[in-house]
């Protein structure tokens, strides 16, 4: 009785282990960060939040190194959840046009330009496989042991 709950505690503890290593914290890019290079991993995302009061028009120069995630529902303000995808360079460029220029009459207020130069060096990684590889060759080591006690 006492192996099996220490093998319920292992397998517990991988379980944790392998959640924590696919989780990512994500970088979040504001207008603060105009004109900043950012390094990312592969598979590694970040939040590009410019605010709200301006109507952005977003474009990236390659987006085999990284792009938009789809299908994604963000905070209000901002343009979206963003995924590298290979190594390489990019160049994020947004445009932010007043929201008032749409008003009768337009505003006076300028367009404005946002751009980060982003870098994702090194080899391709896939994010949480070491802790779910751990966690299958902990599970096939104990059912062989399981099966040779019968």
């Amino acid at each position: 009785m006492r192996l099996y709950k220490i093998i319920i505690v292992c397998f517990f503890l991988l379980f944790i282990n392998a959640v924590e290593a696919s989780a990512q914290e994500s970088q979040t890019i504001t207008l603060a960060d105009n004109g900043r290079t950012i390094t990312l991993n592969v598979n590694e995302t970040f939040l590009l939040n410019l605010g709200e009061g301006y109507d952005w028009d977003i474009t990236i120069d390659d987006q085999t190194i990284f792009s938009r995630v789809v299908n994604v529902l963000v905070v209000r303000g901002a343009q979206g959840i963003y995924i590298a995808h290979r190594p390489g360079n990019a160049t994020l460029t947004a445009v932010g046009s007043p929201e008032c220029l749409k008003s009768q009459p337009p505003c006076g207020r300028p367009s404005i330009l946002f751009k980060i130069f982003v870098v994702v060096p090194g080899q391709e990684q896939v994010p949480g496989t070491s802790g779910f590889e751990g966690l299958a060759v902990i599970s096939a080591i104990l059912a062989a042991i399981i099966i040779r006690r019968r």
